[in-house]
This record gives structure tokens, sequence and C-alpha cells, in this order.
């Protein structure tokens, strides 16, 4: 929708700002602004990315104030759609989140791109000449100049590498050898393609051009300037033509095909679905809400087949002529995902999440943009796919933490997605074999209507479970009392071996160890910047934290007292995976985590060797847990079910319980019975007895009780504020006149409750002390406003403030 006649826009900019700012519209810009419209705006000194929320015939800023709006940065059409602006505005109004951030998250990210201040150089010798022999530059300036001569650089960059760079830039700027000026890169990372398209078709051509012309008609009237090249056309001739008019060239993003997504990853045997009684019963009930919004809770055991209703839904929308989305919560699931929607879809899905390159999520995005899609599958972000004519939005193991973004804006992608189907006026489907704790009680409450799929396809068993106390075993000496493989667990993991088939051993921590240990003085090698050990990779040779990233060698000494026993304590997949291959000496394994996965396509590649039955065993962490099927596998081992239950976290048992139930789930899924060993030091704590019994609703009666008990959600609303800044004063200043504040504000709002401010339980990350208060109330909307009446108005140097509203995380 064009501007029209109004002269005024409002925009967001992805800033850590709430309000909108107003631009004028130039009259030769007024048919290209339009709702939802990338543009190029002044900010203070810099350019940067906005984007056009609405339209206004006055604004109360004098006119000769206002700033005009630059330039529009979407060619064709907005990239925002007015859903996904509506969308993001109830997102940003509940999260308490700036506008323009929310709208940042839902394009992708090289799509928000900020302005920055550059030097070029404008000049000659003679002019350089010149201005040394009037003394206007002086000879240490001809080094900046060296420098943009060669490339056009940022002012940041000059400043950082260029001694004494700002009087220099000063000099040889007046003396007209260098301007500086503002640039935005859009859609930086993009590659692109050269087109040739045909404009006429002329009577006689020479024989080259001919050739040009013949190859064009035969494939619709456009080829890539590649293609035609490597089909025997000359470079000149089409240069020729295009002087001519009678093809025109045309610069477009380069199209990704599925092929390099999927790469490494056989594709999946079509094969006849025999659904079971309560898959059909399933698909019925949500089919007969297709077209009105409803939200339903698939509750269904592992391995019940709720990935088949999930599909059979989609195609249902799909032969409507609507669109669906499907969302997954770990980044490791959308090539198993994706290789079976290509088999139901074809070429018309699409894939998004970040680990593509830029270049592959702008093209995917665009593809979904333009309609080109019927399905797209990702993580949180794709959430925001910008379809036209969706019809069904999916959430599959709808309880998975992932779905929460950890840093502004803090928005649920799950909740969202309700949301969305609401105002979309659409059914949402949420799947899980552990629901989470909110969505279980909506369904208790009537929101949601609950579906449960108890039983396996097939009828195939659930796996039986032992739990092995490990505080009566006897550890090797070097691990310190810890336990890696019992002797049970060595027997079991045996048995499975010898009889050709697989197993899954889950150990929730990468790296060698989580500690490095002086045996002299007991310096444990704390990061620098954070509260935290660094962790030992034996493989790099480096201590790395894990929050900040600071890496160095493993020493061989002791910094502090010269200490040459140096012992790593604990274990994370490098050492499990040490001493299974000293253990098991004639299996072949893997081993599945973010650091065997960094490079590109390694992550299909493991997997597929492990489905192709290449390797036996597959050692990995949570990315494991969930959503594989893996038929061959008949033990899943679980190292240590104790490692989340020790959280200073109020999910904490639901974690537990939630990682327990999705690894047994990965157990026994095909033709052979399956099996799943907890080795536990706890294990009566009700998490692991009622994972033990595959008994979702049995633990969801404990937990709910304990959540009523002490007042935590979902019995009532929480918002977490985060306080952090490089100096421990400040932070401490900040949190407390807050925290009075919100004892005040909250006075009015029945059974409220504060904790804090008080050091959160990671007091220091990346260099940031961090403090913490914890709000709970029975009244969410009243809870928001005493938060937002307190919060927004006010700024402190050097502190930042984030606001989380209904925290996953809160250490």
């Amino acid at each position: 929708m064009p501007s029209g006649l109004s002269p005024f826009a409002e925009v967001a900019i992805p800033l850590a700002v709430h309000e909108t700012f107003s631009y004028a519209i130039p009259d030769d810009l007024r048919q290209e602004v339009r709702l939802g419209s990338r543009v190029e705006v002044p900010l203070g000194a810099k350019l940067t990315t906005g984007f056009v929320v609405s339209f206004a015939d006055s604004i109360s800023i004098e006119s000769k104030r206002i700033r005009k709006i630059r330039s529009v940065l979407d060619e064709e059409e907005p990239a925002l759609t007015p859903e996904i602006i509506a969308l993001c505005r109830w997102a940003a109004e509940y999260y308490i989140a700036p506008l323009g951030e929310m709208l940042r998250v839902a394009l992708p990210a090289n799509m928000a791109a900020r302005g920055r201040r550059e030097a070029t150089f404008v000049g000659d010798d003679a002019l350089i000449a010149a201005a040394m022999a009037e003394r206007r530059i002086l000879p240490g300036d001809l080094e900046l100049l060296g420098a943009v001569r060669q490339r056009r650089l940022s002012l940041a960059k000059i400043f950082e590498t260029i001694r004494g760079a700002r009087p220099a830039l000063a000099r040889v700027r007046d003396a007209g050898l260098v301007t500086v000026g503002d640039r935005l890169e859009d859609a930086r990372g993009v590659r692109y393609d050269r087109f040739a398209v045909l404009e006429m078709s002329p009577e006689s051509l020479p024989p080259k051009q001919q050739l040009v012309h013949d190859l064009l008609a035969a494939r619709g009237g456009e080829m890539s300037i590649r293609a035609l090249e490597l089909a025997g056309a000359s470079p000149a001739s089409i240069e020729t033509l295009a002087k001519k008019t009678i093809l025109r060239i045309e610069r477009r993003p380069r199209r990704h095909t599925l092929d390099a997504f999927l790469a490494g990853l056989d594709a999946q045997p079509a094969v006849e679905i025999r659904y079971s009684g309560e898959q059909l019963r399933a698909i019925a009930t949500v089919r007969e809400s297709l077209g009105r919004f409803g939200a339903f809770l698939i509750e269904g055991v592992t391995g019940s087949g709720k990935t088949e209703v999930y599909i059979e839904l989609m195609r249902e929308v799909v032969r409507r002529g609507q669109q669906a989305v499907l969302l997954v919560p770990e980044i490791s699931l959308t090539p198993v995902f994706a290789s079976r929607l290509k088999e139901r879809f074809g070429e018309r899905i699409a894939i998004l999440h970040s680990s593509l390159s830029a270049s592959e999520r702008y093209d995917q995005w665009w593809r979904a943009h333009r309609g080109q899609v019927d399905v797209a599958i990702g993580p949180r972000s794709a959430l925001f796919t910008p379809f036209q004519r969706l019809g069904l939005i999916v959430v599959d193991e709808e309880g998975d933490g992932a779905y929460k973004q950890e840093e502004s804006p803090r928005y649920n992608a799950r909740d969202l997605a309700v949301v969305r189907a609401r105002l979309r006026k659409i059914p949402v489907v949420l799947g899980s074999a552990t629901p989470s704790l909110e969505s279980r009680e909506n369904a208790e409450r009537g929101k949601y209507t609950l579906i449960r799929m108890t039983s396996r396809v097939e009828d195939r068993p659930l796996p039986a479970v032992e739990v092995i106390d490990i505080r009566g075993e006897k550890g090797e000496k070097e691990d310190r009392g810890l336990i890696l493989f019992s002797g049970r667990l060595k027997e079991e993991l045996r048995r499975v071996f010898d009889l050709g088939e697989q197993a899954i051993i889950l150990i929730n921590r990468r790296g060698y160890a989580p500690y490095l240990l002086c045996r002299q003085c007991e310096n444990d090698f704390h990061c620098r910047d954070c509260s935290v050990t660094m962790t030992v990779h034996r493989k790099s040779g480096l201590l790395i934290c894990h929050y900040c990233g600071l890496r160095q060698p493993i020493p061989t000494k002791c910094p502090l007292c010269g200490g040459e026993v140096l012992q790593p304590i604990g274990f994370g997949t490098e050492k499990v995976e040490e001493r299974f291959r000293r253990d098991f000496p004639d299996v072949a394994v893997d081993v599945l985590d973010r650091d065997s996965t960094r490079r590109k396509g390694e992550l299909v590649r493991i997997l597929d060797r492990f489905r192709q039955r290449k390797t036996q065993a597959l050692i990995g962490t949570q990315m494991l847990s969930k959503g594989h099927h893996f038929p061959d596998v008949t033990m899943t081992a679980v190292l240590n079910a104790d490692s989340i239950l020790g959280y200073p976290d109020f999910r904490s048992a639901e974690k537990t319980f939630y990682l327990l139930t999705q690894v047994a789930g990965r157990s026994g899924r095909g033709e052979r019975l399956g099996r799943v060993v907890i080795q536990s030091a706890f294990p009566a704590h009700y998490a692991v007895q009622h994972a033990l019994r595959h008994d979702y609703e049995a633990f969801y009666a404990e937990e709910i009780q304990f959540r009523r008990t002490f007042h935590y959600p979902p019995v009532t609303s929480m918002i977490a504020l985060l306080f952090r800044g490089e100096e421990l004063p400040a932070v401490e200043r900040a949190a407390i006149e807050c925290g009075k504040a919100l004892e005040r504000a909250t006075g009015t709002v029945a059974g409220t409750r504060i904790q804090g401010p008080a050091p959160a339980p990671l007091a220091r990350i990346k260099g940031y002390f961090r403090y913490q208060i914890l709000l709970r109330s029975p009244h969410r909307a009243g809870l928001r406003s005493a938060v937002e009446g307190v919060m927004l108005p006010r700024r402190w140097n050097g502190v930042e403030v984030a606001i989380d509203v209904d925290p996953i995380n809160i250490l």
C-alpha cells in the first residue's frame, strides 16, 4: 500500500528504543514508500535501515526539523507484510520489547543493515604533491592516503588501525583528497547471478548472435549468463545484443536448490503410510478446524507417529491452495524433516535457519515471500515466514526451551505461533511426548484441545528402562569418584554391539572435561571474564569458555604456583569418546555435538553414516535426544541423568524429565525391542521415576502441585529483570533502585512476589556483572503494566537492563 498523499511515515528502527521515528517522505518517493518497506534513513550522524509501520498526515515536530527518508531498499514489494507487522506489534507489547527489534528478527539478518561512515580517495598524485608543497598535509598523512587509495575504508577501521588518524583524516579531507560519507550496504553476503532476458526477436541476426537468441527462445526467453556461455554463446555476442536492446541483462539473487541443503543425506524411501486409529483421530480432529482458529496440543508418546500426522495435515492444507509452517526446536532436526517433506512436496519447500549462508537464507526467504513454496521448515525464526496464504502452523517438540530467544527481543516462538494463528484465523498444532507445563495447563483450562496418542505405531512396545544407582559404583582412579561407564552399562552395550545393533549414548556436555584442576594449589582455571571455569578441549589443545568464547592453550604448568600436575575433572563428549574407543575398540563411533558439526554439511554426514550403519554407536549432547528416527537403535544410555537437577532453577525437574523421556524415545523404533539405561545418583527423584515408567501424566500432576505450592509458572506469571554492566557498584545501585520502585508499583497488584535484587546465579559473563530481580504474580496484565511503568522511563550510564517476560532460563 503506497503512502499515497500522506507526507509522513512512522519508522521503527532496530535499536533498543521503544518509540518509532517520524520522517518526511520526499515527493519522488511517494509511490515507492509502502507499509512494510525497508527504508534508508538518517539517525544522528549515521544512516541506518528502518521499517515503515504507518503513515501520518501531520506530526507534532516542526516541518523544518523533520528529516527525510533517503531511499527505499525494497525494489519490488515491501519486505514486511501487514500480517507480520501486526504479529510483531503484538509481540513488542507483550514482551515489552522495541518494535524495531521485533521486526528485525522477522527478516534474514542481512536485510537489516546499518550504515557506516566511509572515507573514499578522490585525489591524484598531482593533488597530493601540491598539498604537500603547500603544507596542507604532512608526511605522516601518506599512510592514511595509501590505505584509502586501495579501497574505501570505514572510519572505525581507519581509527583502529592507523595511529593519529583523526587529525590526519581532517587534513586530507580539507585538502580535497578524501571525502567522507555514509554508505548503507543492503543484504550483505548475498550472491548474485546475471541473467539475459529476451526483449524482441529480429528477423535476421549474425550467426553468433542468432545462437544466443535461439538459446533464449528455447528456454522461455531467459537464461543465466553462465548457462548461455556453457551452451556456446560468446560473451561478446551477449553484450552486443544487450546494446541493441534485443535482450536486457539483469542481476538476480542466486537460487539455491534443496540438494545443497540435503547433500549427504540419503533420500527417504517412499512408503505407503498406514495410519493407526489414534493418528486418524488426530488428523480428523484438526482437519475439522481448517479455515478457523483452533489450538491443538498433541500429547503423543515417542514413536506414536506425530510427524506423519503433521505431514498429512500439511498436505491437506496444500491441497486447498494454502501454505504451512513447521517449527522444529533444533537446527539439527531441519535436514531430517526437510528430506521427508521433499518426498511429499517436491521442491516447493523452504528451509530457514541460521546455519545457512547469507545468500541461501536470502534466497529461501524471498521464495517464500513470492509464493514459490508451499511449506517452510526451520527453528524459531521460521515463524515469521512471509506466507500470504498461510493455513496451518505446526510446532514440533513444543516444550523445548530452544523456542525461547535468550537475547533481545526475548520472545517465545511457540506462544507467538498461537498468536499468529489466532490473528490469521487458522489452526495451530503443538506436539510433544513431553508437553510444557504451560501448554498442558492451557489444555486443562480449555484453551487448547488435548489430543492424546498413547501407543507407538504398529503397537510397538515402549523401551524398557533401567536405572543404575551409581552411588555404589567404584570409578576409575583418574575420574576422581565420577562414573562414566558403570559395569552394568558396559555389559549392556557389549550385548547390543555383539548382536549387530546400534546404541545412542547421551552426555549433555561437550568438550573433554568441565574444568582443569591444579592438584597442588587447587586452581580451577576460571574464565577471566565469566563466573565459570573454562572447559578443556583436548582435541584442539585449548581451554575454552562456553559463555564468552575466550580461548587459551592448555598450560603445562599452573600459572599461580608452577605446579605441573594439572588434571581434567569431569567428562564431556571428547572424554566419553576416548573411553568408549578404549573399552570398545571394535565398534565404529561418531560424536554429534556443536563442535563436531561446525563444518558445513558435517551434521548431515554424521547422521547419514549412522543411518546407513557405517557407525554402530553415536555419542552426543541433547541434539540427539529428539526428533531422530533410527530403526536399528535398540539401546540409549544416559551417562549422567542428574546434570540438570542440581541447577538453581524451578524448571530443573521438568527439563530432566523432558530430556530423559525424549532420549529414551530414540530406542526400539524398529522391529526389535528397545532398552534404556539411565545412570543416576538420585534414582528416587520423581522426574527420574516417572521417566522410568514413560508416565507424563503422573509427572505433570506432581510437578504442577509443586508449582502451585511455591507460586511458580504456569500457575503465576513471571518477569525477570537482568541488570548488567562493567562496574559492579553501578549495576548494584541500578538494581536496588528498581527493586524499591517495583515494590511500590506492584503494591496494588495482589499476590505479587519479588525476589531480589541479588547477584544472578552466573554473576559475571563476558566481563559484565549481573544482578537479577524476579517478579511473580497471578495477575499477568497488572504485573506487566507495573514493570513497564518503572523500567521504560529509566536509563543508567553503563548499565543495561533486559526485560524477560515468561523466562525459561533464569541462570
